[in-house]
This record gives C-alpha cells, sequence and structure tokens, in this order.
C-alpha cells in the first residue's frame, strides 16, 4: 500500500465527522452570525424601566409557571439521566464570584451564596443549566467560547427590587439570579437561560453591538432564544400565541413603553415582535437590524435603513397579526 492510500484511509473517519456535523447543523434558524465595526462603549445593559448603559443587564419576571415539556423534564430527574450529556467542552475557569463555588460543569462554573437554594439543588440546576444552553445553542446556531460563570443569591441581593436575573456580558461574561431557598427552581432556571441567551447574543453578534442594542431586540431576542424554557411560564405553543393571548387581554399600548407597567409582558412581547420579524423578514435582515442599535431606547435601531418601515410601522403591522384570528 502507497503512502498516499495509508494517508487518505487515515483521513477517511475525519471526513466522515466532517461531513455529519455539516448535515446536523444544516437548518438552523439563525443564519451566519453578523460581526460589525463599532466603537468600544460601557458595560451591556438593560435595566427595567430604565434605558441606562452604565449597569448590567437585569431580568426580572412574576408569572407563575406551568407543566410544559421544559418543566416536566426538569421534574424527571430519570429523563434526565438517560440524556446524552452536552459533548462541548470548555477548559479553564470562568471569572471568580462573590460565595462558595459549588460545581463546574461542562461550560458553566457555579458559585452560591447564603439564604438561597442548596448546593446540592444548584449542582442539580447545573445539569438542567447544560442541556437547556446545548438546546439553545443549537436552536440560536451559536455556541459559547469561553466558560460562563453563575451566581446564584437570595433575592435580597439583587441590585434593585423585583430583579431575578442579571447578566455581565462587556467584560469576563457572567451571570447572576437571585432566589430564596423556597422558590421554584424551575422558575429560576428559566431566568438562567434568559441571561445566558444574553451571552450567546454577545457571541453571535459582539460585545460592543451587545452593549448598545435596542431593548426591544435585546430582550425580545433572549426570550425567545430560550425558547420551550420561556414559554413554560406561560404554556404557550410559540411567541406569536402567547403574544395574542396578552393583546386579547388587553396589552396594546405602545410596544416601545411596555416595559414601564410590566417587564414580564413586555419581554413577551417583544419576543413575539422578534419571531414576527424573522418569519416575514428573515434572519439576515434581523442580524444587521440588531447590529445598527444606537443605544438602549425601545425602537432606536435602524428599523427604517434595514426594512424600509419604521418602528411603529412595523409595530403597527405586528399588532394587525395578532388582532387576526
Amino acid at each position: 500500500m502507497s503512502r498516499a492510500q495509508r494517508a487518505l484511509i487515515a483521513l477517511a473517519p475525519i471526513i466522515t465527522l466532517m461531513l455529519l456535523g455539516g448535515l446536523l447543523g444544516a437548518g438552523n434558524p439563525r443564519p451566519t452570525q453578523v460581526a460589525a465595526a463599532v466603537p468600544v462603549v460601557n458595560e451591556s445593559t438593560t435595566v427595567v424601566g430604565q434605558t441606562s448603559a452604565a449597569s448590567p443587564i437585569p431580568t426580572a419576571t412574576v408569572i407563575p409557571p406551568t407543566a410544559t415539556l421544559a418543566r416536566r423534564d426538569f421534574q424527571d430527574t430519570a429523563a434526565i439521566a438517560i440524556k446524552v450529556a452536552p459533548t462541548a467542552f470548555l477548559p479553564g475557569r470562568g471569572p471568580g464570584l462573590p460565595g462558595e463555588f459549588v460545581v463546574a460543569s461542562k461550560r458553566l462554573d457555579f458559585y452560591l451564596g447564603s439564604r438561597t437554594f442548596s448546593a446540592d439543588e444548584v449542582a442539580a440546576m447545573a445539569i438542567s443549566a447544560e442541556h437547556a444552553l446545548g438546546y439553545m445553542q443549537r436552536r440560536f446556531d451559536t455556541e459559547l467560547r469561553q466558560r460562563v460563570s453563575v451566581g446564584v443569591y437570595q433575592a435580597s441581593q439583587a441590585p434593585s427590587r423585583g430583579t431575578r436575573g442579571i447578566a455581565y456580558t462587556y467584560g469576563d461574561t457572567n451571570v447572576r439570579i437571585y432566589y430564596g431557598s423556597h422558590e421554584d427552581r424551575h422558575k429560576a432556571l428559566v431566568i438562567l437561560t434568559h441571561e445566558l441567551a444574553h451571552a450567546l447574543q454577545a457571541e453571535a453578534y459582539g460585545k460592543e453591538a451587545q452593549s448598545r442594542a435596542d431593548i426591544v431586540l435585546l430582550e425580545g431576542l433572549a426570550s425567545f432564544i430560550s425558547g420551550e424554557y420561556w414559554l413554560s411560564l406561560s404554556d404557550s405553543p410559540s411567541f406569536i400565541a402567547r403574544a395574542r393571548e396578552l393583546y386579547n387581554a388587553g396589552y396594546r399600548g405602545n410596544l416601545a413603553t411596555m416595559n414601564r407597567n410590566s417587564a414580564d409582558v413586555a419581554y413577551d412581547m417583544w419576543a413575539g415582535f422578534v419571531e414576527y420579524l424573522t418569519r416575514t423578514y428573515g434572519w439576515d435582515a434581523f442580524n444587521m437590524l440588531y447590529v445598527s442599535g444606537r443605544g438602549r431606547a425601545a425602537g432606536s435601531a435602524d428599523y427604517v435603513g434595514v426594512y424600509g418601515k419604521s418602528f411603529k410601522e412595523l409595530a403597527a403591522e405586528y399588532y394587525a397579526v395578532l388582532a387576526a384570528e
């Protein structure tokens, strides 16, 4: 056998894996990542009810969870045990956080404060969070390239009242959730997925673009990326369906200012808006819109430049879809 033949035989398994990887990666909902040359600004931010660009990204919700697929999987430890573990592994250690280091999973490092969940509960959450992260990475066609640290702390330590989650995505990426010891761990997991979705946004679009993203797109997309997990809070089959429920319940005001009264409703309505834009105009246009952000103000991205329509006109189109039965 010639040297060339031996080389081809040795390469055959690698070529096969590459072909399989290409086939498995086909059909993901989010197309090629967008990179943009933008000026460096301060920490990525979204504060409920504010548009400040100097503080981290809080996310809050008070909607009770329901028994959808994500919640059933969370409760069924046997189902978790038989799942195939994520194959991706990120070496090293994420940024250190306050509290006790509990566990390092495939891509996440967990830290624990006092008067919140137990160390065993956080270790179990780490398993669920890895499966959720794998699901979101496939859903958004983006993977973490560096480990992310997760802090679990009591609700009273949150930076503002009602804040349940916060993501720091500009420097060393880390996320934090705030819950009491007897609160719902599934709800905490859902909030964690939302914050991890912010980390995936920063990977996909770049930290600079993330730091100045329009809040409607920033929070709406994070909820959308969370997918089945976020929808488990309302038991809705899709984000458009959830938005239609809210619209029919009377939430028909200005889409840009909806978070002033209810962050929970705003995030659901904004996720529906993201689903509407991507279904109607495609992901390529949405990606361009996301990186066109000029600050946290709702509706401040370049909607006219990308779609030829203003934010107000697109919101009216979206509401017309919600009104149609």
